[in-house]
């Protein structure tokens, strides 16, 4: 009975809809279709590689706002009770793999013996304060780290402190302050800001090893908790779009003349190609330099690749689990700059890492958030 009425009161509402109602429908239903294709693009941006074809991976970028875009359709579309509603709701199924990947409800659990933090420091620049010094603002870091009080802290983009210094006195002297007795960064290459600092003893593997000749995508060591476990640790960074505040404007800023928007949109594709080729080598570098040989690994860092990118999926596929997905809450974004809702700071486990818990701590000490995650380690290895 209660179908037959709402048919009824379907039918109804289309007959007596007028020409701009009828229009209306039509404009809607056109927006739905483009939503459609757009978040097919979006999830498919995950298994085809941007050296092979780039242009699904500016639709991945994206996905949280073609997903709102759907949504927001879905609603208008259901108001007006239009038939055409079922391209938005296809959209909305489409989208479900990229939810997986990009919204977690874990179930955090307590217990975790070993604590690891991954954080970019944009070579110590505030950007809620520009006029602080970099010493100012590591002082900052420092009260956050020391709050957290992490076994293993992973920096990326770590800048001298001051100038005409050594990177051995001034690491050495931001190490006492945090209380890290350890820590590790490349000599002899472009270390790219990564540093790794701990309480327990830190090992460089061998250059025998694939992962201990000094990689430019980051750096790796042999960590030595005692009982808690010994597990390797791999802090990277990857490439970066390297887009600057001018060209961002065109994401935000309605003021920008024709000319601008035809002169950064071009620029800022350039970039984003050019970025997101230069990944997938990346990630295929590390994939292939590390073992499958049983070694407990977290893999953590600045991936500058969101979970519907090629590059999550490779790292997944070689049989990580993102932490924040087993053990975390919500969108969980790790940007905090301009562009919103963008999650590109990960720590990864392999089988012999269990997650038991993820925090991304709402402090803006530079374009990024921190990361944080309680694990384990399987002592059977």
């Amino acid at each position: 009975m209660k179908k037959d009425q709402k048919e009824k009161k379907a039918k109804k509402s289309k007959k007596n809809r007028s020409f701009l109602g009828r229009l209306l429908v039509v404009v809607l239903t056109i927006l739905a279709v483009i939503g459609l294709i757009a978040m097919a693009l979006s999830v498919a941006s995950s298994y085809i590689d941007p050296v092979k074809f780039v242009w699904t991976a500016y639709f991945g970028l994206a996905f949280w706002v073609i997903f709102i875009y759907n949504l927001v359709l879905l609603a208008l579309l259901l108001l007006l009770w239009s038939k055409k509603v079922w391209v938005a709701v296809v959209a909305i199924l489409i989208s479900i793999p990229g939810v997986y990947k990009s919204f977690s409800a874990g179930k955090p659990n307590d217990g975790g013996e070993l604590r690891i933090m991954s954080y970019n420091v944009m070579n110590f620049k505030d950007i809620t304060d520009l006029e602080k010094t970099p010493e100012e603002v590591a002082d900052h870091i420092a009260n956050v780290v020391l709050e957290y009080h992490p076994d293993v802290l992973c920096v990326q983009e770590i800048a001298l402190l001051k100038p005409k210094t050594s990177r051995k006195d001034c690491f050495e002297r931001y190490s006492e302050a945090l209380k890290f007795p350890y820590l590790y960064y490349h000599t002899k290459k472009n270390f790219c800001g990564n540093v790794i600092f701990s309480k327990y003893p830190l090992t460089a593997l061998e250059e025998g090893d694939p992962l201990g000749e000094e990689k430019d995508y980051g750096a790796v060591v042999k960590v030595d908790a005692g009982k808690k476990g010994v597990f390797y640790v791999i802090c990277v960074h990857l490439t970066s779009f390297q887009l600057t505040n001018d060209e961002l404007t065109v994401f935000y800023d309605t003021g920008n003349s024709k000319e601008e928007v035809k002169t950064y949109s071009k620029s800022i594709f350039v970039k984003l190609k050019a970025a997101y080729e230069k990944r997938s080598q990346e990630v295929s570098s590390i994939l292939a330099d590390i073992p499958h040989d049983g070694r407990p690994i977290v893999l953590c860092g600045d991936f500058n690749d969101t979970p519907l990118s090629y590059t999550y999926h490779q790292i997944k596929r070689a049989g990580f689990t993102d932490g924040f997905v087993k053990a975390g809450w919500g969108i969980g974004h790790t940007y905090a700059g301009k562009l919103p809702l963008l999650r590109i700071d990960y720590i990864w486990g392999n089988e012999q890492i269990q997650p038991m818990g993820f925090k991304r701590l709402k402090f803006k000490g530079s374009d990024h958030y921190p990361v944080i995650m309680d694990f384990n380690v399987n002592h059977g290895l």
